[in-house]
C-alpha cells in the first residue's frame, strides 16, 4: 500500500480505551440478524489469536510509549517527503551472552529498515512500520588470519588475501515493530514481537519488545548518532536490555566551510580520479572503502600523543556526502587488519567529521572531532574538535609509495606541522575508475640490474618463459620451504602496464630505465608480496613487502630490491629472485626463489635467506586441466555406460546357454557387486543432491555436474543388473544335481581368495602407516589443508585392485572343476578387462601430457579408485589381460587345461528336468 492509502490502525496493540476512541460505529446484531452469522465467524479466529497471543494481553503501545499518542492516517499531500528513518547497520551492546553471545565478539550490528512512514492527523507525528534485525556478533579466528589458509581463490583466476572466519553461532532476532515518530522531538517508540535463534542454539519465539531511539533533530558534527534502547516486556522470560548507537543516515546539516586549508606537508599530487569533474558519493565511498594502515613516521610523535593515536589502520567506516560535494563521515581506528567496514565499527578509537570535496586539487577535505564513550560501548558522544583531515589518491606510485588512497591527519591546534601519514595498501576490489593519469617511477631498477648479472640469473635457459603478453602468470602464490609460512607475489607494474592482480588496470606506457637493446629481453616489474611466517625474532603475523627490478623474458628470471614495513621505519635491503619454469614444462613446481638480506650478520634487522618454492600451474595449463576434466567425466560416462551394457550381454547369454549359471563363480559375483555398491554408499548423497563444491570456475562445470550425475545413475542401474545375475546364478547352483562337487568347488576359491584379499589389505595397513607421516608432513610444508590420510581411502585403492584381478576366482573356480562350460560371455569378460585396464593406459597418457597438481581432480583413473603409478600402469593390465587368455582357453579345452595331467577328466554341467508337484 502506497503512502496515500489508509493503512490499517494498532488497534490489536492499543488499550482499550484508545481502541474506543478510533473504532468506527459497530452495527447491533440484534437489529439486522443477518450479521450475526458472518460476526460469528469473524470473532472465532479472533478468539483463536487471542488464546495464542495470551501471553500478550496486557502489551500495548498506548502503556509503554505514553509520549507519543495514537493518530489517524491521512493520506499524503503535496508537501514534502517524510523522512526515511532507515538505518543500514548499527552496533548495540547488552542483551545478554545467552541471546547474543560474548560481548567482546564481532561484528555485532542491527538495522532497522521501515517498510512504511505515513503521516498521520497529529502534524507532528509520523506512523511508521518497520523490520528490525539484531545480530549478534562471533569471534574471529587469529584476529581473522592464520598462516595456512592466508589466501583463497576468488574465482578470476588469482589468489587474494582470505577474508576473516569467525568462530561460534551467530545469535540474531528480527521484530516487526509498529509505532509513531515525532518530528519535533526526534523520538521514536514503536512495539512489536521478534522471532531467531540464540547463540546457544535454542530458538526464540514471540518476544515482545519496545523499541525507543532518538533521532538528532538536525544531526550536526556534534550529533551525529542516533541512540536508544530496546527491552523486552516477557516477564516471563526477560532478555537484559540493549543499547543502540547508530551514525545518522539523513537530516544532517554540514558546518560552514568556505576554503580546504592547505595540509601541513606541502603540495600533494593528486590524480583527477572524477572524469569531467563530475563528484560522485558512491564513487568517492568505493574508492575509500580499504583499510589504510598509519605510518608514525619520525616528526608526528607529538600529533600522534596529543589526538591520542597509536593504532596500526584507520577505516572509514559510514560516509554520507551530497550532490555539491559536502561530505560527512565516521572514522575508526584500530589495530584489527579483518575489520569489516560493512558494519558499524567501535574501534579502540573513532572521530566523526565533515567537510567538502575541493574539486580544484581534487581532494578531500575534512574537520573533525573525538568521539568519546560513556557507560556502555554504545553510548557515544562527540568530544572535543580540532582534527584536520584530508584525503587524495596519489599520481604518483613508487617502492614506498603505492598507497591507491592516501591520507593526513593533524592537530590544528598545533603549529609543528606534524602530520601522520595514513595509506591504502591496494586498489579497491573491482575498482573501475579512471586511472589513466597514474604514473609509476621506479627507483631500484638500477640496483636491481646489478645483482641481476651478479647472481647469474641472466644466464641462457631452454624453453619460452611467461613475459608481458601473459603477465597472469607472473602472479604466484608460494611457500617457505623451511621454518614454515607462505605468501602471494602479484605484480603491481610489468613493462607499461599497470595490474591489480589479474585485472589489466592502467595500459598506458611508463618511463623505462633498461638500456635501449635490452628492452626486448628485460621488463621493468614491481611487485606486491604478502607473507605469513616466522621472520627472524618477530612475531607470527602478516606482512607485505615491496619490490621492483627486472624480469627476464629469456631466461625466466626475476631480480627485485624490495621493502619490508617495519614498527616506524622500513628495510630496503632486501633482494627478492625467482625463476619461473617455461611454460610446456610437466613439472607441478613452477617458481624457485629466494628473499634475502642484504644486511650483515651483525646487523640487527638481518634474517636468514628464505627459500621458496611455488606449485601451481600457468593460465593455459588450467584450461587444459579443465578440458582433462571434460574429457575425464565423459570417459567415466562411457565406461559406466559400456559396464551395464556388458553385463546385460552376460544376462543374455545365461538366457541362451543355461548351463552358464551354476558354472559360475559366485565369489567372482559378488566381488564385482561390492565394486558397484560401494561407490553408491560412499556417493549416496550427491546421487539426490550435489554436494561437489567446487572452490574454483570450470568452464561447462554445469556439463560436469550433469556427467557426475548421469554416472551415478547408471552405477546404480549396473548395480541392480550384477544382483540380478548373482541372485541367478545362486538360484542355479540350489537347484545343479551336482551342487556339492560346486560348492565344494566355490570353497577352495573362497579359502584360496580369501587370504590372498587379507594378506593384500594387511599389506596396504602396513604401507599406510609407512607413509601416512611423510604424507601429512608434505600437506604441512605446502600449507595445504592438514588432513590425514585415512586408511579407508588406502583401502577403497586396494580394492580397485580386487576388482581388476575380478576374473581370478572364475580362473580357480574352473581350475578345480575342469570344466569347459562358456560360463561367461567373451562380450563380458573382455569388455570387463578392457574397462578395468583402459584407465591404466590413459593414467600413463596422462603422466606425459597434463602437469601433475598437489590437489588433483581427477573425474576418471582417480588414485581414489585403484592403484596408480607407473609399475601399477603396467603389471595390473597385463595381469587382468593374462586372466582373460587363461579364461578364454578353460572355456574351449578345460578349466585345467595348463595342469597337463593325462588322466584328468573334463566335466561338463548336465542340465536335467525336474518336476513340480
Amino acid at each position: 500500500m502506497g503512502e496515500g492509502g489508509r493503512r490499517r490502525d494498532l488497534t490489536p496493540r492499543f488499550t482499550s480505551a484508545s481502541r474506543s476512541q478510533m473504532a468506527p460505529p459497530r452495527a447491533n446484531p440484534s437489529r439486522h440478524p443477518l450479521l450475526v452469522l458472518p460476526l460469528l465467524l469473524l470473532l472465532i479466529p479472533a478468539a483463536a489469536a487471542v488464546a495464542v497471543d495470551s501471553s500478550l494481553s496486557t502489551f500495548s503501545y498506548s502503556r509503554h510509549c505514553p509520549g507519543l499518542p495514537v493518530a489517524a492516517d491521512v493520506p499524503a499531500g503535496d508537501g514534502p517527503a517524510p523522512p526515511t528513518l532507515q538505518l543500514s547497520t548499527g552496533y548495540f551492546s547488552g542483551g545478554g551472552a545467552r541471546i547474543f553471545g560474548p560481548e567482546p565478539s564481532l561484528p555485532r550490528s542491527f538495522s532497522l529498515l521501515p517498510s512504511s512512514v505515513v503521516r498521520t492527523a497529529n502534524a507532528s507525528l509520523l506512523h511508521v512500520s518497520a523490520t528490525l534485525a539484531v545480530s549478534g556478533g562471533r569471534r574471529p579466528f587469529r584476529d581473522g588470519l592464520d598462516g595456512r589458509n592466508l589466501f583463497e581463490y576468488d574465482g578470476r583466476a588469482r589468489y587474494r588475501p582470505r577474508l576473516p572466519r569467525f568462530s561460534g553461532r551467530r545469535g540474531s532476532i528480527t521484530c516487526g515493530m509498529e509505532g509513531y515518530y515525532s518530528t519535533a522531538s526526534g523520538k521514536l517508540c514503536m512495539v512489536g514481537t521478534g522471532s531467531g535463534r540464540a547463540a546457544d542454539g535454542t530458538p526464540v519465539h514471540f518476544l515482545p519488545v519496545v523499541l525507543r531511539l532518538g533521532f538528532p533533530n538536525p544531526a550536526n558534527l556534534t550529533r551525529p548518532f542516533v541512540t536508544g534502547r530496546l527491552e523486552s516486556v516477557d516477564t516471563a522470560t526477560p532478555i537484559e536490555p540493549v543499547s543502540l548507537v547508530a551514525y545518522a543516515e539523513e537530516g544532517y546539516a554540514y558546518a560552514e566551510s568556505a576554503s580546504c586549508p592547505p595540509p601541513p606537508v606541502g603540495r600533494l599530487d593528486a590524480l583527477q580520479v572524477f572524469e569531467g569533474r563530475n563528484f560522485s558519493c558512491a564513487h568517492l565511498s568505493s574508492m575509500l572503502k580499504t583499510p589504510f594502515r598509519l605510518n608514525y613516521q619520525s616528526g608526528s610523535e607529538s600529533t600522534a600523543s596529543s589526538l591520542g593515536l597509536h593504532q596500526r589502520y584507520m577505516y572509514v567506516n559510514r560516509l554520507q556526502c551530497k550532490d555539491d560535494g559536502a561530505v560527512r563521515a565516521y572514522v575508526a581506528f584500530t589495530n584489527q587488519t579483518g575489520a569489516s567496514r560493512y558494519y558499524f565499527m567501535l574501534g579502540e578509537k573513532a572521530v566523526v567529521a565533515d567537510g567538502f570535496w575541493d574539486r580544484q586539487r581534487s581532494r578531500l577535505c575534512l574537520k573533525g572531532c573525538h568521539v568519546v564513550s560513556g557507560q556502555s560501548p554504545a553510548d557515544l558522544a562527540v568530544g572535543e574538535c580540532g582534527i584536520g583531515m584530508t584525503f587524495w589518491f596519489p599520481a604518483v606510485w613508487s617502492l614506498q609509495q603505492r598507497s591507491f588512497a592516501a591520507g593526513l591527519i593533524w592537530n590544528t591546534s598545533l603549529k609543528s606541522g606534524e602530520a601522520i601519514a595514513a595509506g591504502s595498501s591496494a586498489i579497491t576490489p573491482n575498482y573501475r575508475g579512471n586511472l589513466a593519469g597514474l604514473k609509476y617511477n621506479y627507483t631500484k631498477v638500477e640496483e636491481a640490474m646489478k645483482h641481476y648479472k651478479k647472481s647469474g640469473l641472466n644466464k641462457n635457459r631452454k624453453g619460452k618463459f611467461p613475459d608481458s603478453s601473459s603477465y597472469r602468470d607472473l602472479v604466484f602464490r608460494f611457500f617457505v620451504q623451511k621454518g614454515g609460512g607462505s605468501g602471494y607475489a602479484s605484480p603491481v607494474t610489468v613493462g607499461s602496464m599497470l595490474f591489480d592482480g589479474n585485472s589489466l588496470v592502467v595500459p598506458d606506457p611508463f618511463s623505462h630505465h633498461v638500456p635501449t637493446e635490452m628492452k626486448q629481453r628485460l621488463i621493468n616489474v614491481s611487485y606486491d608480496i604478502y607473507y605469513v611466517g616466522n621472520w627472524s625474532l618477530e612475531s607470527f603475523r602478516r606482512r607485505h613487502i615491496s619490490a621492483e627490478g627486472v624480469y627476464d623474458t629469456k631466461t625466466g628470471s626475476l631480480c627485485m630490491i624490495a621493502c619490508r614495513e617495519l614498527n616506524v621505519s622500513s628495510d630496503c635491503e632486501i633482494l627478492v629472485t625467482a625463476q619461473f619454469s617455461s611454460l610446456d614444462a610437466k613439472v607441478a613446481q613452477h617458481v624457485k626463489g629466494t628473499i634475502r638480506s642484504l644486511r650483515k650478520k651483525t646487523d640487527p634487522l638481518f634474517f636468514g635467506t628464505l627459500e621458496i618454492a611455488s606449485y601451481g600451474m600457468y593460465v593455459d595449463q588450467v584450461d587444459e586441466s579443465i578440458w582433462r576434466m571434460d574429457l575425464e567425466s565423459t570417459m567415466a560416462l562411457i565406461s559406466m555406460t559400456l559396464a551395464c551394457i556388458f553385463i546385460a550381454v552376460q544376462l543374455f547369454h545365461v538366457n541362451k546357454v543355461p548351463e552358464a549359471l551354476p558354472a559360475m563363480s559366485i565369489t567372482m559375483l559378488v566381488v564385482l557387486a561390492l565394486g558397484y555398491m560401494i561407490p553408491l554408499v560412499l556417493n549416496f548423497e550427491a546421487l539426490f543432491k550435489n554436494s561437489n563444491k567446487q572452490t574454483f570456475p570450470l568452464a561447462g562445470g554445469g556439463w560436469l555436474e550433469v556427467n557426475e550425475v548421469m554416472v551415478r545413475i547408471i552405477t546404480m542401474i549396473t548395480f541392480l543388473l550384477q544382483l540380478r545375475l548373482l541372485q541367478l546364478a545362486w538360484s542355479a547352483r540350489s537347484v545343479d544335481v551336482s551342487k556339492a562337487e560346486s560348492w565344494a568347488a566355490e570353497k577352495k576359491v573362497l579359502w584360496i581368495c580369501l587370504p590372498l584379499y587379507i594378506i593384500g589389505g594387511v599389506i596396504t595397513w602396513v604401507v599406510h602407516m609407512r607413509f601416512n607421516h611423510s604424507r601429512r608432513m608434505l600437506r604441512q610444508v605446502v600449507h595445504m589443508k592438514p588432513v590425514g590420510h585415512a586408511f579407508w581411502e588406502d583401502l577403497v585403492s586396494y580394492g580397485g585392485l580386487i576388482l581388476d584381478g575380478f576374473l581370478l576366482p572364475q580362473v580357480i573356480l574352473n581350475a578345480f572343476s575342469d570344466s569347459k562350460v562358456r560360463a561367461l560371455s567373451p562380450g563380458f569378460y573382455i569388455g570387463s578387462t578392457i574397462i578395468r585396464a583402459l584407465p591404466h593406459v590413459y593414467d600413463v597418457f596422462r603422466r606425459q601430457h597434463f602437469v601433475p597438481s598437489l590437489r588433483p581432480s581427477y573425474m576418471y583413473a582417480s588414485p581414489h579408485d585403484d592403484l596408480f603409478s607407473l609399475a601399477w600402469d603396467i603389471v595390473i593390465p597385463c595381469g587382468a589381460i593374462l586372466l582373460s587368455v587363461v579364461l578364454f582357453f578353460q572355456q574351449r579345452c578345460g578349466g585345467a587345461f595348463f595342469l597337463c595331467s593325462k588322466d584328468r577328466k573334463t566335466r561338463e554341467y548336465e542340465m536335467v528336468s525336474t518336476v513340480s508337484s
